[in-house]
């Protein structure tokens, strides 16, 4: 499904301030009031735009460690066991992966104990047949914004 330019130069802005009000966006695009209502309520219907939310910095709100983990996955399991891992809080990403590791999971933690804790329950599920987890140091960039 293609975006026509209108939809695309809503997204942009939205992407900038996704706190702007309709009347707002019509100012920036130029695009008059009612064609900018038409467009995003279009754009959420078809799942586009899945939401809005309030971009959180982790570390300020206590989430100091973030953890990549790879998982191998016994054959004839993959969907139920990164369905119940993505149920999860701390998950913030489960991704099917190729080459070595079946799945790449992305999550934080407030403390090591927590980190601890998911690895002993979560991940000790009977189908998960390994893991390797690496503790991101610093975060040059993380982007959760879709850039057109």
């Amino acid at each position: 499904m293609g975006l026509s330019d209108k939809d695309s130069e809503l997204l942009i802005q939205l992407t900038k301030n996704g706190k702007a009000s309709q009347r707002e966006l019509s100012k920036q695009t130029g695009l008059a009031l009612g064609t900018v209502n038409t467009h995003i309520k279009k754009l959420e219907n078809d799942k586009i735009i899945k939401g809005y939310f309030a971009d959180i910095d982790p570390e300020r709100v206590g989430f100091n460690l973030t953890a990549i983990i790879n998982l191998r996955i016994k054959k004839g399991t993959l969907m139920d066991v990164q369905a119940s891992i993505a149920n999860h809080s701390r998950v913030f990403g489960v991704y099917d992966v190729t080459g070595e590791w079946d799945s790449l999971i992305l999550a934080r933690f407030k403390n090591r104990e927590e980190m601890d804790n998911f690895i002993k329950t979560t991940l000790s599920q009977e189908y998960i047949e390994r893991t390797s987890t690496s503790l991101v140091l610093n975060t040059v960039k993380e982007e959760p914004r879709i850039i057109l």
